[in-house]
């Protein structure tokens, strides 16, 4: 349990650190602060079932550097008149990794449960953010929906 919660509270604390490097205006270190919360998400190990704790402190973790962070990065970056529309999507993806993440901690598992994790709809958030972004408000607007979408609704295999 120390070691996952540990690993999930450096994450957070990269999360953070992304966020301030983003408004002081230092994308680099802001990439690299994400970069490093992605590494480390690979390399963590997963929290049990029954420490409800570490599941806690690992959800948090994951909707701030990869739900927060994404948006934040994707809003400093198209920041327009018609920024108001990115907003609301940017609060739409936020929202959908927190019902991800809440529906991952239920104690109820469902049949279904091939989800598009929050750490990958984040990572290509972010990904486009930093290099598309800024060429096409709408285009950003589907891609942003697009990922919240495969965040929350499961994907089903036809029989």
């Amino acid at each position: 349990m120390r070691i996952s919660v540990t690993f999930s509270l450096i994450i957070l604390f990269a999360g953070i650190c992304s966020i301030l490097a983003v408004y002081q205006g230092h994308r680099e270190w802001s990439l690299f602060s994400f970069g490093l919360g992605v590494v480390l998400h690979t390399l963590k190990p997963k929290p049990s079932q029954e420490e409800a704790f570490s599941q806690s402190i690992h959800s948090l973790s994951q909707l701030i550097t990869f739900g927060t962070v994404p948006g934040i990065m994707l809003y400093k970056t198209v920041l327009t008149p018609n920024s108001f529309l990115v907003w609301v999507c940017i609060g739409i993806f936020v929202s959908a990794c927190a019902i991800q993440l809440a529906h991952k901690n239920t104690r109820f598992p469902s049949k279904v449960n091939k989800r598009m994790s929050v750490a990958a709809g984040g990572s290509l958030l972010t990904l486009y953010a930093l290099f598309i972004a800024k060429y096409s408000i709408i285009l950003t607007t589907l891609l942003i929906l697009l990922l919240s979408l495969l965040i929350v609704f499961p994907i089903r295999k036809r029989n």
